[in-house]
């Protein structure tokens, strides 16, 4: 019998939801930066810092906004998540009528008090549309701390069509805080949240997220610290031989019973350890089209080669915005090209 150790390698390609109307964008990019055709909503004042610095060949990449800190006290936390657990008893129950609905919605869309927004998404996620889209306005209306509770549902929600009503009302360019919500989705360990945020990035044009999306194009799991074979695959045959008998007496006569032993000749595969490596698809698109887009050139050769990511993004992308930087410097100190 012969053993062989075998590594399993599983390619997960996420399909994401088609957002509609202008949260859509084309895998196919048009001419971007280098023909001078970025709409209006997409431009900066400057370059954002990230994109002027090469990627760096140790560590890990330093985050495109800091972590989101949650506004409010602990008491107001608190009081919040009871108020609207009481509202949704209240207003959004199955039994509620037509009146207490839209009652409930016009009080959650003045609800503009960011301390309250987790209390509210908490006491609102999975209910109906009129009760969800007024928490949507309600976020809409909430300033910067709004955009990153819109930005977290784009993400995070299980209901497309919710994570596609968030994404329209998310500002372009996309504020500090909306990046951070970007950051946090991009490195978990949660993979539909990566998709999702890839899908995101790209929806609302978020080129700061370009060095992050590189790196969160795919994953690799960590080596199981179980013992033993993870699975096994047997190609043979079954022989059968007389492994033994037992005797057998009556009266005026003896016989033997044979015990039947079974030999498999063939060849076992054992699967001892394995890694998965899982390609986050989505991340990817968006990764080929903002880049393409950005940089006015064709980024989809370099496919999912990583080092091929690092050595353009280092030695052609980096020079390129370097170079548009000092032209918007200039052009906003009035001198002349």
């Amino acid at each position: 019998m012969r053993s062989h150790r075998a590594a399993l390698v599983v390619l997960l390609i996420s399909v994401g939801c088609p957002l509609t109307g202008p949260v859509s964008w084309a895998l196919t990019p048009p001419g971007g930066s280098a023909d001078g055709a970025i709409p209006e909503q997409f431009r900066r004042a400057r370059v954002p810092a990230m994109l002027l610095t090469p990627l760096p060949t140790k560590g890990g990449i330093p985050r495109m906004a800091p972590k989101h800190v949650r506004p409010g006290t602990a008491a107001a936390w608190a009081q919040f998540d009871a108020t609207f657990q009481a509202l949704r008893s209240r207003n959004f129950s199955l039994n509620a009528t037509t009146k207490a609905r839209a009652d409930g919605a016009a009080t959650v869309r003045e609800s503009t008090d960011p301390a309250a927004f987790e209390s509210m998404y908490a006491a609102l996620r999975g209910q109906k549309h009129d009760a969800v889209l007024a928490m949507l306005d309600a976020f809409a209306k909430g300033g910067a701390e709004g955009q990153f509770a819109l930005a977290s549902v784009a993400i995070q929600d299980d209901d497309a069509a919710v994570r596609a009503e968030a994404t329209r009302r998310i500002n372009t360019p996309p504020v500090s805080e909306v990046l951070a919500a970007l950051d946090d989705g991009l490195r978990s360990d949660n993979h539909d949240w990566v998709d999702r945020a890839g899908i995101l990035s790209g929806a609302i044009h978020a080129v700061e997220a370009l060095p992050t999306l590189i790196f969160a194009q795919f994953a690799q799991s960590a080596p199981s610290t179980k013992k033993g074979d993870k699975a096994w695959i047997a190609t043979g045959r079954t022989i059968s031989y007389v492994a033994n008998v037992i005797p057998v007496v009556g009266d005026n006569a003896g016989a033997f019973q044979p015990v039947i032993g079974q030999l498999i000749e063939g060849v076992v595969m054992r699967v001892q350890d394995c890694e998965v490596t899982i390609y986050h698809g989505n991340v990817h698109d968006s990764l080929v089209a903002m880049s393409s887009f950005d940089s006015g050139t064709d980024t989809a050769a370099l496919g999912w080669d990583m080092r091929a990511w690092f050595r353009w993004f280092n030695e052609q992308y980096v020079p390129m915005k370097q170079r548009e930087d000092q032209e918007l410097a200039k052009a906003a100190a009035g001198v002349a090209p």
